[in-house]
């Protein structure tokens, strides 16, 4: 049985007269009488009572004709729901995202973008560290990340495309001499008591600052480490030390902290969209041609 089998019966069933349906499909009466025949005898069962001016539907024909719409229906839809994931419109997309994302309006309009340009898709999101958005999309648990990361990806089966710099900044307690400065250098910090971030918390800013320090000759001392950006701005606040953190960060206003930008020509902060390769999604193209329309 072919649906086109289907099609004729449909239009048979519901002209009941076989002239009227083969001009609604555009083919010859007796081809149609015999494609009719080849299908009952596939099925084993009349379908039609033909009199010499009318066409009956017989018992087994009024089962059939139910069936026959809804496997008509499914395949049109199975068809429209495979032409809409060829183009990206339907499906799941998981991305991944630092902390710090939402504070800028890079996350916000791309999830917009996409979601008025596509409202069919479900989209997953996780707050991830850099090191682990990287881990994940290269073992196929996420699809894109938006990462903080200067240089180039750690891995040959990922690529990143910077989108925007962050300008680093210290975050010092209010009362504290260089407070008052228009702008630190890293060497003025050299000597002060820095909260930083866990090696194993896979932070892309940890290594961004080591990398700073081993530049300028620098040995930082690292008094106390929080995984959480919001934890040492609370630890700057309390008088533990100092910390160092991107400017989408300034928004978050403690009246015993202060933020100074610093001074040296490579302290920023990277902020990038990861994706494999080798992807060839079309729900991964489609946001990346938002992410790209919209910077």
């Amino acid at each position: 049985m072919e649906l086109r089998h289907l099609r004729y019966f449909l239009a048979v069933a519901e002209e009941l007269h076989f002239t009227r349906a083969a001009e609604r499909l555009h083919i010859g009466q007796p081809p149609l009488s015999q494609q009719i025949q080849a299908l009952e005898a596939e099925l084993g069962v009349a379908l039609f009572r033909r009199h010499q001016r009318k066409v009956e539907l017989t018992a087994a024909g009024r089962q059939f004709l139910p069936r026959a719409r809804q496997i008509l229906a499914d395949s049109a839809a199975a068809v429209a729901a495979a032409r809409r994931a060829a183009d990206g419109e339907i499906g799941e997309l998981r991305i991944g995202f630092t902390s710090s994302l939402p504070l800028t309006p890079i996350l916000h309009h791309s999830l917009q973008h996409y979601r008025a340009a596509y409202p069919d898709v479900r989209l997953t999101l996780r707050e991830m560290f850099t090191a682990g958005q990287f881990d994940a999309l290269e073992r196929g648990q996420l699809d894109l990340g938006f990462v903080r990361f200067n240089g180039p990806a750690p891995s040959a089966q990922i690529q990143v495309r910077e989108l925007h710099r962050d300008r680093l900044l210290a975050v010092l307690p209010r009362a504290h001499p260089l407070a008052r400065a228009g702008s630190v250098a890293l060497a003025e910090l050299a000597r002060e008591p820095l909260i930083g971030y866990p090696q194993e918390s896979g932070a892309g800013l940890r290594d961004v600052i080591l990398q700073l320090a081993r530049q300028n000759g620098l040995e930082l001392n690292v008094v106390q480490e929080a995984g959480e950006a919001i934890t040492q701005i609370g630890l700057v606040a309390a008088g533990v030390g100092i910390a160092i953190l991107p400017s989408p960060l300034e928004c978050v206003q403690i009246p015993a902290v202060s933020y100074a930008p610093l001074s040296d020509a490579d302290a920023y902060l990277s902020m990038g969209i990861a994706v494999r390769r080798d992807e060839d999604s079309p729900l991964v193209a489609n946001f990346l041609g938002g992410v790209e329309a919209e910077n």
